[in-house]
């Protein structure tokens, strides 16, 4: 299935399809063509609300790579088949992630953006740790994060309202393949760490979180430094008092996902949510309509 929605930019989804209930994890090669018709401020015309999520893009080539990395390590050591299998379904649809934010941060690039900097700085705080369980408990907290994150997404599939088409659809694509893998590192972690005992191995992925989110947090903040000098808008006191109303209340992005992101340092932290089956569905069921509209919108135009 390919669409062209506007001059320059194609969207294509090779072997499109709804899915169903059997298949849990579900690789889509989807190509959004963001990079060759890259948007400022896509998000509504507001700057703010797209820093929030082009700053995230930053973050997500070199962490796919780390993740696939991470877990692959332990694969071949697994005993549970149906795991190592999940393994292999979560890389592929990790590897789709990387090429299309490789490409979404090269049409930031375009825009006059110093991302090559900004991945540094991922690239340099993920090197941190050598340490094969270390790596895989951070892996298991930034994908609480990302999970946190594509539930909010899917929950409030309204927060993108007024974005640029090809911009929601890649978001939405993420938000729903990160919801069917969610489980998988810390299933990965539980197997790979028999011998430790529950307090041990929860020590281990709440001091994980702990080296993650920090870090991440000042570097994301030194990113927004650098979207605002590249778009000429001054950072001071107001446009901060409007950032942290954007992000907590109105519409409130970490606000939605703080109780979720929180539950991770209970003691007996489920990654499964009531409602994610219904909305992996409703995510499916979303993508699937959106590609099949503009298939049928570009019939016309091929025949011509």
């Amino acid at each position: 299935m390919a669409i062209s929605e506007t001059a320059g930019q194609t969207a294509k989804w090779a072997g499109a399809s709804p899915g169903n209930d059997d298949e849990e994890i579900i690789p889509r090669d989807i190509r959004f063509g963001i990079v060759s018709n890259p948007k400022r401020h896509w998000y509504g015309g507001d700057p703010i609300k797209t820093l929030l999520a082009d700053g995230l893009s930053v973050f997500l080539p070199e962490g796919e790579r780390y993740f696939i990395r991470s877990l692959k390590h332990y694969a071949p050591k697994l005993k549970d088949k149906h795991l190592a299998a999940e393994i292999t379904g979560y890389s592929v649809q990790e590897a789709f992630h990387t090429r299309e934010h490789e490409d979404y941060n090269k049409a930031m690039v375009k825009l006059g953006y110093d991302i090559p900097m900004m991945e540094k700085r991922v690239a340099d705080a993920l090197a941190v740790g050598k340490n094969p369980l270390h790596r895989l408990a951070v892996t298991c907290a930034i994908e609480h994060l990302t999970a946190t994150l594509s539930t909010v997404t899917l929950r409030y599939p309204e927060l993108f309202d007024g974005a640029e088409p090809a911009y929601r659809r890649l978001w939405m694509w993420h938000a729903l393949e990160e919801l069917e893998h969610k489980a998988v590192a810390l299933d990965v972690l539980k197997a790979a760490t028999p011998k430790m005992s529950r307090v041990e191995r929860y020590l281990l992925r709440v001091m994980a979180m702990n080296a993650t989110i920090i870090p991440f947090l000042f570097i994301f903040l030194r990113n927004v430094k650098e979207f605002t000098r590249v778009d000429g808008i001054k950072t001071g006191p107001r446009f901060w008092l409007r950032f942290l109303y954007t992000v907590t209340i109105s519409p409130g992005f970490w606000g939605r996902c703080a109780p979720l992101f929180f539950k991770y340092y209970l003691p007996g932290f489920s990654p499964v949510n009531k409602d994610d089956h219904a909305l992996v569905l409703k995510g499916r069921d979303w993508l699937y309509k959106e590609f099949t509209a503009l298939d049928a919108a570009s019939a016309p135009a091929a025949a011509e």
